[in-house]
């Protein structure tokens, strides 16, 4: 059951069905008084004189929009019956404003939109399904995006070692390509330890690391190289 926590009033916003007259108003005015609330702003549904229900599915995005607005994380019906005449809608507009931090109260039973929800765990189940399948989707769409902006503004292309230290990777390439002409073995660190003899070094005066001599000689031959 909800209770008054402290003497600040908590911001709340009343949520009215046209139709139905001032009967509605009231109740939330008095519950909002009893229960610590103060009545910031109002929702109100269009005309629906018809048999549709007070709330669907289409226009919940555009509520929680409105409610975003005001900055306030109460929503206040006088019934749950006017939020929505259909139960799957009450429990899918409970659970998504609760999933944005807002809490649905109604005025004549407090726990009606809870109890509810927990008396239809299937409905909570498909949600999470679809919330799950809308963050995926939304990712997909978001790498899609990306890379439709990397391909419109140009991706930057990492140099290679071949552009960064032609010098060094010319002499390793060499290095190597004579050891297997000889039929000897010369490792990662010998290349390495031959290229610092001759002052090649890397960026920090230090003898290449043996991944960047392995990736020397992955890469391409400088471009002073014409013929290999």
């Amino acid at each position: 059951m909800l209770q008054r926590i402290s003497t600040e009033l908590r911001p709340a916003l009343a949520f009215l069905r046209r139709g139905f007259g001032a009967a509605q108003r009231s109740a939330i005015d008095a519950f909002a008084k009893a229960a610590g609330f103060e009545i910031v702003g109002e929702l109100r549904t269009a005309s629906d004189g018809t048999a549709l229900p007070a709330l669907t599915l289409a226009n919940l995005a555009d509520l929680i929009v409105r409610i975003d607005l005001h900055a306030a994380r109460f929503v206040i019906v006088s019934s749950a019956g006017l939020f929505s005449d259909r139960l799957v809608e009450r429990v899918v507009g409970y659970e998504r404003l609760r999933e944005h931090g807002v809490e649905l109260i109604a005025a004549d039973a407090p726990e009606a939109f809870s109890s509810e929800a927990e008396a239809h765990p299937e409905i909570r189940h498909v949600l999470a399904c679809t919330m799950q399948f809308d963050v995926a989707t939304a990712t997909a769409a978001s790498r899609i995006v990306a890379g439709a902006r990397r391909v419109a503004i140009g991706r930057p292309r990492r140099k290679t070692y071949a552009e960064l230290a032609p010098e060094a990777t010319l002499m390793a390439k060499r290095l190597y390509q004579a050891s297997r002409t000889r039929g000897e073995r010369i490792s990662l660190r010998e290349i390495s330890a031959r290229l610092c003899e001759v002052g090649l070094v890397g960026a920090n005066s230090k003898p290449f690391h043996p991944e960047v001599i392995r990736r020397m000689l992955k890469g391409n031959w400088p471009r002073s190289k014409t013929s290999q």
